[in-house]
């Protein structure tokens, strides 16, 4: 396990490059472009940006504008292991809940890298925080990766499918960038054809991805993967120094912003 942890964490350093963008359009504008659905032929091309949102429906509450104050005691400085975001942007999850959003591409290295330690945290994290995952989808590029990913979300089988995805673009080499090749896919979890194109195209899954763009254009986000912690931190592997780095900070954090 530790020489797995090992490789994971070299694996994020050195993929953080490749998972860079191009600076986002100015934040002011968070008027997204009109999503385009998934074709036969519409292909993934490697990135370049990255980000994403909270389902359209949910509620939106802001966070606090008054950022806390670090314990003197913390060895994480603000603006060198994490960047803080003002204003601070608002969050989906309930009053007294602290936001960790988990904004990823699939076909980042590095997400694939970070990937495991977020399944264990998230598997016995602080009781104050709150999980959500955000597929990239600032890019025009990662949106039919974004699309799949709210598709098994709508299907209910995006637990199963999570890790599955990263393993099926960096193991096996499939770029799922195509419509059939999404479709085939999710048949491997009990997904008809019909209900897979129905899911990929849907007006809710349209919806996600707007949103999505909308919450990347507010967290300035120029790489993935990133921790977005209660819309006021932004966590990243290699500002942190690794994935253990950045997991303490992560959990730092939340403690900070639950007053704990």
């Amino acid at each position: 396990m530790k020489m797995t942890r090992t490789v994971f964490a070299v694996l994020a350093v050195m993929a953080l490059g490749a998972c860079s963008a191009e600076p986002p359009a100015e934040v002011a504008d968070v008027t997204p472009p009109a999503a385009q659905p998934a074709t036969e032929s519409q292909p993934v091309s490697p990135p370049a940006a990255a980000e994403a949102t909270a389902p359209a429906e949910q509620p939106v509450r802001v966070a606090q504008a008054e950022t806390r104050a670090a314990p003197a005691s913390s060895r994480f400085v603000a603006g060198q292991h994490y960047r803080v975001l003002n204003p601070a942007q608002p969050t989906t999850v309930a009053p007294g809940k602290v936001e960790v959003v988990d904004v990823f591409w699939y076909g980042c290295g590095g997400c694939f890298a970070l990937a495991p330690y977020l399944e264990a945290w998230r598997a016995n994290m602080p009781a104050a925080a709150e999980y959500v995952q955000v597929p990239a989808a600032l890019n025009p590029s990662w949106q039919p990766h974004a699309r799949l990913h709210y598709a098994t979300r709508a299907l209910g089988i995006a637990d199963r499918t999570h890790s599955a995805i990263f393993r099926e673009y960096h193991v096996n080499r499939n770029p799922l960038n195509t419509m059939d090749a999404m479709v085939e896919f999710l048949g491997e979890y009990g997904v008809s054809a019909e209900d897979a194109r129905e899911a990929l195209t849907s007006f809710g899954v349209d919806a996600e991805l707007r949103a999505a763009d909308i919450r990347a254009r507010r967290y300035g986000l120029r790489f993935v993967p990133a921790v977005v912690v209660n819309g006021k931190y932004v966590v990243g592997i290699e500002q942190a120094g690794s994935p253990e780095a950045a997991i303490e900070l992560i959990n730092h954090l939340v403690a900070m912003e639950a007053g704990t």
